[in-house]
């Protein structure tokens, strides 16, 4: 049976003796060191802010209507990068063919006063330096057009529309046309 190893005691040394942290010097220390979760008054230098994005498909992409809670971007190159994540198909598509447009309220005058008029705007490049003060409360993404992309779903809107006025009048010409034969069989008989 081998023998167990044995171990030697060495004298303590002038590097061991000495404790690693100095008391003296570590009080006034701690409060200046980061907490998690941030202390009040506490700021990371730069604020954030929430805002809904809402996702709208459009044709040829079928998907259906999404929304998602997250944080603005500082930028415009930024914000794309947060929506790619909330939404996945959008990582599919490069950065310029998505679309981010601002809800705005516009108020117009009317015969009776003035009414709101609600509608999304697109956002221009120098706008989005101005939302570290003033953030949109909800922003649209979608992806834009491709060519010949809007024809076609201009003409795919056209055949639903004409095919859902056929499957409402059909029915109502055949039930119509049976009646009619049905009256001219009787008056023969």
């Amino acid at each position: 049976m081998p023998l167990l190893p044995s171990y030697k005691k060495n004298p303590k040394g002038d590097e061991e003796s000495l404790p690693l942290f100095d008391a003296d010097s570590n009080e006034h220390d701690n409060d200046e060191l980061p907490a998690y979760p941030p202390r009040l008054g506490e700021s990371s230098g730069s604020t954030t802010h929430n805002v809904t994005y809402t996702f709208v498909p459009r044709w040829p992409i079928k998907e259906e209507q999404k929304d998602a809670l997250g944080v603005l971007g500082d930028t415009k190159e930024e914000t794309i990068s947060i929506v790619q994540r909330a939404f996945p198909i959008l990582s599919t598509y490069p950065p310029n063919r998505i679309e981010i447009s601002s809800f705005v309220e516009i108020d117009m005058p009317n015969g009776n006063g003035r009414t709101s008029d609600e509608r999304w705007c697109m956002i221009m490049d120098e706008a989005w330096s101005g939302f570290k003060t003033n953030p949109p409360k909800r922003l649209r993404v979608q992806i834009a057009d491709g060519p010949g992309d809007e024809e076609r779903r201009i003409k795919r809107e056209r055949r639903h529309t004409a095919l859902k006025i056929t499957a409402v009048l059909c029915p109502v010409i055949l039930i119509w046309s049976g009646l009619i034969t049905l009256a001219i069989t009787s008056d023969r008989n």
